[in-house]
């Protein structure tokens, strides 16, 4: 039994691998302000948290696979499924041929800023999987980092997570 858990639970985090080619991250459009993730891609299934609106014009969720009617998205590390027709999305890769940042880690962190006084100070956003695409619209920091510039708030991701793709 612990055998075949373990072979589903591997099964399940190779398909979310693939599924997510590229970063995006979504928010609630809804005019409540909010969007309920659930367990599964029905509004009787549970709720486990909810998917805020875009703040100073960053999501607070990151897409893993983008349905007509259900979307599955990532909050830190809770999966789970929303209704399609109240989430917004936003991504940093045009398709436009300038190099992009693509994850080599198989779980590679993003970070964005706490924007207390005292200069950069990184909080955990959420995670991507090796092989995403990350950005082709980036700027390299002196510190190491790369950022994903957004209206207010920035995404963050360290220069040694990530490769520089033609």
């Amino acid at each position: 039994m612990k055998r075949i858990f373990l072979s589903l639970c591997f099964i399940l985090t190779c398909g979310l691998m693939w599924a997510q080619k590229e970063l995006i991250v979504c928010y609630a459009t809804s005019d409540d302000g909010f969007l309920n993730v659930r367990v599964e891609p029905s509004s009787k299934a549970e709720i486990i948290t909810t998917l805020p609106m875009a703040f100073h014009g960053l999501g607070r969720g990151i897409l893993l696979e983008k349905g007509s009617q259900w979307s599955q998205v990532k909050i830190g590390d809770k999966i789970g499924w929303v209704y399609s027709k109240y989430m917004g999305t936003q991504g940093w890769y045009t398709h436009n041929g300038k190099p992009k940042l693509v994850a080599k880690k198989i779980v590679t962190p993003l970070w964005t800023d706490n924007y207390a006084d005292d200069g950069l100070q990184y909080l955990y956003y959420g995670s991507v999987y090796e092989g995403c695409i990350i950005a082709d619209e980036y700027e390299l920091l002196k510190n190491g980092y790369y950022v994903l510039k957004t209206g207010h708030d920035y995404i963050f991701v360290n220069e040694d997570d990530v490769k520089v793709v033609p």
